[in-house]
């Protein structure tokens, strides 16, 4: 079976841009149900690509037929469209880990709700936050927001402070945690946090 615990989804368009979200109900081996909130679809047979969001596997991104038509069930009111889906082939898996983290030392700006903005570095990344140093001060709880280029692209992430460390070369140390990261930008951050643990590994390998 290609997925082991997958309820959500992310569907792409013919254009490769992300489409629409969708609750996931998988069928069998590659047979999945997808329903969505999204209205502003209409009735078509597409190949595209989903990434599925399996709590085991991490990112699943694979190559499907869809076929999308009304919902006529009983969740119609809530979610009026479905689809129903084939997978193709499996083109990658993205991060099989939710907390492997990788190191990346990246400067970027951030902008508190509290306190306003102020630059820092990323230390470590993970689909479930960051390791920030600053030489501003953050409390505890505190939200920021901040928009990483990460591999192709800029993503727009939010954070609250969940541990104050210690000082590192004279600057706060916070872990901090995403909050409400859409469905896109977590599989912008798994691609990312997947790229670069195979970097290192390649880098790895070529010294041994």
């Amino acid at each position: 079976m290609v997925l082991k615990d997958c309820e959500q989804c992310l569907v792409y368009g013919t254009d490769n841009r992300p489409l629409a979200k969708a609750r996931a109900e998988v069928m069998d081996d590659d047979r999945v149900l997808l329903y969505f909130k999204y209205t502003k679809l209409r009735s078509i047979r597409v190949r595209a690509f989903v990434d599925f969001y399996d709590r085991t596997l991490g990112v699943v991104r694979c190559y499907c037929d869809l076929i999308i038509q009304n919902n006529t069930q009983a969740n119609r009111l809530t979610e009026p469209w479905m689809a129903k889906c084939t997978i193709i082939k499996v083109q990658d898996t993205f991060q099989r880990q939710k907390d492997l983290r990788v190191e990346v030392a990246m400067k970027a700006e951030f902008n508190s709700l509290t306190t306003g903005y102020f630059s820092g570095t990323i230390q470590n990344i993970s689909a479930g936050g960051i390791f920030l140093l600053t030489s501003h001060a953050l409390k505890k709880n505190e939200l920021f927001s901040f928009h990483p280029r990460l591999g192709e692209g800029m993503v727009s992430l939010e954070a609250k402070v969940v541990r104050i460390g210690a000082l590192v070369k004279g600057e706060y140390s916070y872990g901090c945690q995403f909050v409400g990261i859409s469905l896109d930008s977590e599989a912008s951050v798994r691609k990312f946090v997947y790229m670069k643990q195979k970097e290192r590994q390649n880098r790895l390998g070529k010294r041994a």
